[in-house]
């Protein structure tokens, strides 16, 4: 009788404590809605170049998140090196636009994977090229971040007219 007993409390744990997984990582699954929003708020935040908002910008990346520039020194890890980065992108890089509509975006449960191609310039030489963005998003506690970005230029420079 006591195994019987044992095993009743065992299996009601289990069923308790899988609920309470199934409620968790239903409230963390990503929709396409959210990837779209996130990548409005980055696009509009180069854009508008606003600084005076970076603190609430900061709100959309993970502690740990890495970012990758063009150059070969741009190679960043954390909020605090993003955040100098993101400052100096806004004050002194070339505009970028980022066309929404050709975003391609993978999701699998709380993680969100992107690509996109965009332009920047115009250069000192007056010209746009094509740039290229692609990273990944997590789901945490509700709220969908961006854990990894990645910049680059494809070779040869791709000029846009």
């Amino acid at each position: 009788m006591k195994i019987l007993r044992s095993s009743l409390v065992v299996l009601f744990m289990l069923v308790i404590v899988g609920e309470s997984y199934a409620q968790t990582c239903e409230k963390d699954k990503v929709t396409h809605k959210e990837v779209m929003q996130l990548m409005e708020t980055f696009r509009d935040g180069y854009i508008k170049r606003d600084t005076s908002i970076i603190n609430n910008f900061m709100t959309n990346f993970t502690d740990d998140i890495v970012y990758m520039g063009v150059a070969s020194h741009e190679f960043f890890r954390g909020l605090k090196s993003v955040r100098r980065l993101t400052l100096w992108d806004w004050k002194k890089w070339f505009d970028l636009r980022l066309p929404l509509d050709k975003l391609d975006v993978r999701i699998d449960k709380n993680v969100a994977w992107f690509a996109l191609r965009g332009t920047s310039g115009p250069w000192r030489n007056n010209k746009i090229y094509e740039i290229r963005l692609f990273g990944s998003m997590i789901k945490q506690n509700g709220k969908l971040l961006f854990k990894q970005i990645c910049f680059s230029y494809p070779a040869p420079l791709r000029e846009i007219k």
